[in-house]
């Protein structure tokens, strides 16, 4: 089933709408041979798409519904597929988001922790600063340097000197870990000439086209022993949460930083994370760190960074 299963997926929207029955059946039928292929990662992300387009109606041209007028066995069959997927998808793929809400003061992920992350950051903020990497190139959508500065502080405290990085985008993150970590490997789908360009200068930078999903675990293999911490950029949302929590467990990895994860800071409290980078305390100690992007206001950048 598996080469049936990767085919379908190519052009899944298509072919679910060609032939929903089949296309689902040949998916569902592939889900193993994918996890043992290509990992666990690849048969969750699969499960998160099929509940997209078939159990919550994100392909309408399905009728799945029963008002939608199709034919009773087709809209029966496909609704009993539908309640295995969104199970699967509830139990395995879905990380709750937080309410809309956002509080005006963004409390310590974990309160206990407050005084020991401050004291770390007050003996490495200086060696930050003077790594160079103020002369750095910027560029829209990079990490701030405030969320930076935390994930150099948390690889001095572990002795991280290898650094792995999935979603490269144009090269700044890579750039910035290149500074202060011995050896860094990052992976992209794709990685662009900007990139490439960015980092050619930079000896101690591997780069690798392909699913980080499947790399990193292989590249950590690669370097027994060594303590490293994981930065991921891609994928997004609760994926790149799901892949996180997977490589935590893996006895080299000190600790895995998410971008762009502000929706999820409640259910990543509950997932062990022990900071997050835009607690207000942290924020008004270390946010004078973002001056060059704060002066560049056509430049948008930074996000949340959560660690686990």
């Amino acid at each position: 089933w598996l080469q049936l299963g990767q085919q379908v997926r190519l052009g899944l929207e298509e072919n679910l709408v060609a032939c929903p029955e089949g296309a689902v059946t040949a998916l569902l039928h592939s889900v193993g041979a994918l996890d043992e292929a290509e990992g666990e990662m690849a048969a969750l992300e699969l499960v998160k798409m099929l509940h997209h387009l078939v159990a919550s109606g994100g392909l309408p041209a399905l009728g799945v519904k029963p008002q939608d007028g199709g034919e009773p066995w087709r809209q029966q069959w496909l609704l009993t597929a539908a309640s295995l997927i969104r199970f699967a998808y509830l139990k395995w793929v879905q990380v709750p988001q937080d309410s809309s809400s956002k509080e005006a003061t963004l409390p310590p992920i974990l309160p206990a922790l407050q005084a020991h992350n401050s004291f770390v950051f007050k003996q490495t903020v200086g060696d930050f600063v003077r790594s160079g990497v103020y002369d750095l190139a910027l560029t829209e959508n990079s990490v701030l340097f405030s969320e930076a500065f935390a994930f150099m502080a948390f690889c001095r405290m572990h002795e991280v000197d290898y650094v792995l990085e999935s979603g490269v985008y144009k090269g700044v993150s890579t750039e910035v870990w290149s500074l202060f970590a011995k050896d860094v490997s990052a992976v992209d789908i794709f990685i662009s000439n900007e990139a490439n360009e960015r980092l050619s200068r930079r000896s101690n930078v591997r780069l690798f086209e392909g699913d980080g999903r499947s790399l990193l675990p292989q590249l950590l293999t690669e370097q027994p022993g060594r303590k490293a911490a994981i930065f991921i950029d891609g994928p997004k949302g609760e994926l790149a949460i799901r892949l996180a929590l997977s490589l935590r467990e893996h006895p080299q990895v000190a600790f895995v930083a998410i971008h762009d994860m502000a929706p999820y800071r409640q259910e990543l409290g509950k997932l062990g994370a022990f900071f997050l980078s835009d607690e207000s305390w942290y924020q008004e100690a270390y946010g004078h760190l973002d001056a060059p992007f704060k002066a560049r206001p056509d430049m948008p950048a930074g996000g949340t960074m959560a660690f686990l």
